[in-house]
């Protein structure tokens, strides 16, 4: 497995991975071109990154997004839960935000548990957990947390 920065010839595979594994995670049923206009769109936001994990075939695994001070999303194919993909992928996001920030915030779903756990194994702190209208403004339990860094900042 490796870690790459995503291009726009990658929004089919970006979205088919987000797609799969917030529909299982989620037990949801939406639809795929919604997923794939988000992915066409994430291109075009400034200040916005995009990784991806591979295989060793080259076939996309994973895909975190990231602004300067944030942690956007992180999605792996169910697939390949528990294979160390995301551990590769927030690695990288960690080195990523410890260069542009002293701060950083995530937001997960309030149920959750398996994101959760993993985000604290890692050294993110719990900071609220409060309603939100998050999607399709859908007023949505979520729990956000935080993590301190040292920045490196050229």
């Amino acid at each position: 497995m490796k870690v790459r920065v995503a291009t726009p010839a990658d929004v089919e595979a970006m979205a088919r991975v987000h797609w799969l594994s917030s529909n299982t995670a989620y037990g949801r049923n939406d639809p795929f071109e919604r997923r794939l206009e988000t992915a066409r769109k994430i291109f075009e936001l400034p200040n916005f990154r995009q990784l991806l994990a591979e295989d060793d075939d080259g076939a996309v695994i994973g895909v975190a997004g990231l602004t300067d001070d944030e942690l956007t999303a992180l999605y792996v194919h169910p697939e390949w839960w528990g294979s160390g993909a995301g551990q590769l992928l927030l690695d990288e996001v960690h080195r990523a935000l410890a260069e542009t920030c002293d701060e950083a915030e995530l937001t997960v779903l309030r149920t959750n548990a398996r994101a959760r756990r993993f985000y604290e194994r890692n050294g993110w702190e719990l900071r609220e957990e409060l309603t939100e209208p998050h999607f399709g403004g859908i007023p949505t339990d979520v729990a956000k947390y935080r993590k301190r860094f040292t920045a490196t900042k050229a």
